[in-house]
């Protein structure tokens, strides 16, 4: 008897466990590993002295498993560590790597209910249009427990959120809807979005809607990207960012009013080597006055792309992206850049910005300053990479006035990283 019920326990297990194995239809595991050799000069004259050379080796590596389930259903789970070799942090321990953290999380539901209706829920990358104002939720400023030296090169930025999206199958129109918690560091607890895609032939229109709130505060951003491209070979972007709102905190209250413009083009010759070259005009709206916000981050990504990878960390408030130091606020940043391959394996582009502060006291020059930025990539074979970044930024009178009481010779940053990436 007990050999009857030990036999029919195992086959009431197997009954249990084949249709649970069986409404798995694919599993895919991978990741990547990212190697940094980080060397940084001169970065602190925001605070009106020069930082110490930083030297940084640093590693970071994600690993992902990924399901597709039966009824339209998947699974996405990533874990991330990102550590510098040491703990080279000031006023961090030394020899106390960051844990192994949640990077993604997430559950889709593909055709809920109507065909082109999808659902995902949990931790999740979201970014509308170019990451203007939503792209990443980590910050430089607020990057959890600051454990690597070099926030501005992390790897995190998903966001807790349920996302809702539909893509009309009578026209090429997507429309999607989430709601998020963002960082208890950040000044904001809630975020919610409304974005809107029509694509036509060569142009893309997107219209977009952004709130962020807490029971002081209230943020509304409307937005517009655009696209177009003309010819194969040509494209052309544009995107408007206007907000909105009050907050009460400060007595007396401010008013959101910032705005925010970015106009890009490129052009791709068919000949040897690939050669880009592209043009941007970035303008981020300063503060006024005292009753007035000038432009807010909400939570942008790629804020290096329109403003200069040294001048990103090295000159935006806290490194959030909005320029805010000294004596002047708001900026606007031209953008120059070229980019080809001599080899098939090998990718070349450099850029140059150049920055002005739109709102400084009076005495104060506007000229904030040049930087160059070169870039060498190197596809070793099709999983592995290698990269070099040099940069150098060439301050401009804006920064030597700002600085002009504290004492200190300030001094041009300039930058080297070099990268080893595998990915499997």
């Amino acid at each position: 008897m007990k050999k009857l019920l030990t036999i029919l326990a195992a086959v009431m297990l197997v009954g249990l466990i084949v249709p649970a194995f069986s409404a798995v239809e694919n599993v895919k595991v991978g990741g990547d590993i990212v190697a940094k050799g980080i060397l940084r000069k001169y970065f602190g004259f925001i605070n009106g002295g020069n930082l110490k050379t930083q030297r940084i080796l640093y590693t970071g590596a994600r690993v992902y498993v990924g399901a597709e389930l039966s009824n339209n259903l998947s699974a996405m789970v990533r874990f991330i560590n990102e550590n510098d070799w040491g703990r080279n942090v000031p006023n961090q321990p030394r020899n106390e790597p960051r844990d192994v953290v949640l990077d993604l999380a997430y559950v889709k539901v593909a055709d809920l209910m109507v065909p082109g209706l999808n659902l995902t829920v949990g931790r999740q990358e979201i970014q509308i249009a170019d990451g203007l104002v939503v792209g990443s939720s980590y910050r430089v400023a607020n990057y959890p427990t600051n454990l690597i030296s070099a926030p501005d090169l992390g790897l995190e930025k998903a966001f807790d959120a349920i996302k809702l999206d539909y893509a009309f199958t009578a026209a090429p129109v997507t429309v999607s809807a989430f709601k998020s918690k963002l960082l208890v560091a950040q000044d904001f607890n809630n975020l919610y979005g409304l974005d809107i895609g029509i694509k036509g032939e060569s142009l893309v229109v997107n219209p977009y809607y952004v709130n962020v709130s807490d029971p002081s505060r209230n943020m509304q951003v409307v937005a517009l990207n655009l696209g177009w491209n003309p010819m194969e070979a040509l494209g052309i972007s544009a995107e408007y960012a206007k907000q909105f709102g009050e907050d009460k905190t400060p007595s007396p209250k401010k008013d959101y009013e910032g705005w925010a413009l970015v106009v890009g083009v490129d052009y791709k010759f068919a000949t040897n080597m690939k050669p880009v070259i592209s043009a941007m005009y970035a303008d981020f709206s300063g503060e006024k006055n005292a009753n007035k916000y000038g432009w807010q981050p909400v939570a942008p990504s790629n804020i290096a792309s329109r403003v200069g990878k040294i001048a990103y960390p090295a000159l935006f408030k806290n490194g959030e992206g909005s320029f805010d130091i000294g004596t002047g606020n708001g900026v606007r940043v031209l953008k120059l850049g070229l980019g080809f391959q001599p080899t098939e394996k090998v990718g070349v582009n450099l850029d140059w910005f150049h920055l002005t502060a739109k709102e400084t006291a009076p005495g104060i020059s506007d000229s904030v300053g040049n930087e160059i930025d070169l870039g060498i990539t190197y596809a070793y074979s099709e999983d592995l990479s290698f990269g070099l970044d040099l940069g150098y930024f060439l301050k401009g009178n804006y920064i030597k006035n700002s600085n002009s009481n504290s004492g200190v010779e300030v001094k041009s940053p300039w930058q080297a990283i070099g990268t080893m990436k595998v990915a499997f």
